[in-house]
């Protein structure tokens, strides 16, 4: 190699670390803006330095970075290197600080977006596809109730074909009895009844479109029903206070987890329809709140009382800043500004439940109580039902549960006659 090829070689070098360098300050400027503490920022720096050496005896350049380029030096260079300290080579901490660094690539356009594949799908992606778009617009069926019906509609195909061509002309009642008896062993009686509706309903489709003949959707068994399940768990008043006293509103967290709480205690909202929840949907003149995105499709209205309007109010003056989206609720550790997923609504209303020694699977028992309290005061099931968001009356009735004390009072000894 001649010198005058080495110089070029050295310049090009050069100029690929001085555009690293500028990348990784401005990957510390947004960790920073994103509320990192100042330990953890300086220990995403040294991961992402100890990267960008790596990548110069590569001889990849910034705007060549691709994921195969992270995985190789988590999977193959750290286990093996030797660089001298201060390296980090804990493997998880440099996963989240280069899979960290990467999206802020992405986010800043430091690196150009992967060209767009259209996906290859089977054609059983392909006919589930179709099912679900059929049970969505067709029967308006909701995204829970649609997923479930795919995996079992998905399971069948699998056990019935497995990735062999699908020739519904040598498709046999019996096949649908041994599946369904061969699955039935290893699940509860309720999930069997589920799997049984939602192959049925697949089969309904699949003679909808043409697929296979009449009649064989009948002949999927029909398990015996689950019983009528017990009364709903619900928590007692002195427990509901217990558990709302339980957040400390002098903090961020505390005040927005409370607002949370209300969400359920007072509104009998889903975890899903409180993670949707935006600043467009109060009306505060009118103090309501309307719910779009629920799991009927259907836009409800609710009242908003006075202790949930507070607790809301204190939040959006106090803790939530400002961002982009209009979600209510936001996550206020790193990375600050997102919005709250479902899961970590959840997350707030279990760790309340911990800390008062509540013993509860999830935030489900709030709507179930407020149901139950409403129903003691004399609300009729009609009224419960259009709060909760119920198409059924039947469906309240297990969330409403009777008063044992006045069961007691109408089953009190019938009084003796004086002789």
């Amino acid at each position: 190699m001649n010198q005058k090829t080495c110089r070029s070689r050295c310049d090009c070098e050069s100029k690929v670390g001085r555009q690293l360098h500028i990348i990784f300050e401005a990957f510390s400027g947004d960790l920073r803006r994103r509320g990192y503490h100042a330990n953890t920022v300086g220990l995403y720096g040294r991961v992402v330095a100890h990267f960008g050496r790596w990548l110069l005896q590569q001889h990849v350049a910034p705007r060549q970075i691709r994921p195969p380029h992270v995985d190789r030096f988590l999977q193959q260079y750290l286990p093996r290197c030797h660089c001298p300290q201060p390296v980090v080579r804990s493997f998880p901490v440099c996963r989240g600080a280069l899979h960290n660094f990467w999206d802020f690539l992405r986010r800043e356009q430091w690196i150009p977006d992967p060209p767009k594949r259209a996906p290859r799908l089977r054609t059983a992606d392909r006919l589930l596809l179709e099912f679900d778009q059929h049970l969505d617009r067709v029967q308006g069926l909701s995204v829970v109730t649609r997923r479930a019906r795919r995996r079992y509609a998905r399971e069948w195909l699998e056990w019935q074909f497995g990735r062999r061509r699908l020739r519904w002309s040598t498709l046999q009642s019996r096949d649908l009895f041994r599946f369904v008896t061969a699955r039935a062993q290893s699940l509860k009686g309720t999930s069997v009844h589920a799997l049984a509706v939602g192959l049925r309903s697949f089969l309904r489709f699949l003679e909808y479109t043409g697929r296979i003949r009449l009649g064989l959707a009948g002949a999927v068994p029909c398990p015996a029903c689950p019983a009528f399940p017990p009364p709903a768990q619900v928590l007692d008043s002195s427990n509901r206070v217990r558990f709302l006293r339980s957040f400390d509103r002098t903090t961020s967290a505390g005040r927005r987890d409370y607002a949370i709480a209300l969400c359920f205690s007072e509104l009998a909202l889903r975890a899903n329809e409180v993670a949707a929840l935006t600043l467009d949907d109060m009306d505060w003149r009118a103090l309501t709140v309307r719910l779009r995105q629920t799991k009927q499709r259907r836009e409800r209205l609710l009242p908003l009382p006075a202790r949930v309007a507070r607790a809301f109010v204190a939040y959006l003056r106090r803790d939530r800043m400002r961002v982009e989206h209009r979600l209510l609720f936001i996550n206020l550790r790193p990375p600050l500004g997102r919005s709250l997923p479902t899961d970590g609504v959840r997350n707030v209303i279990r760790r309340a439940f911990g800390r008062c020694g509540i013993k509860a699977g999830g935030p489900h028992i709030l709507r179930q109580s407020w149901a139950s309290a409403a129903h003691q005061q004399g609300t009729d099931l009609k009224r419960i039902a259009d709060v909760l968001g119920h198409r059924s009356v039947e469906t309240t009735a297990r969330y409403a549960k009777v008063h044992f004390e006045h069961l007691r009072q109408a089953a009190l000894p019938w009084p003796r006659l004086q002789p």
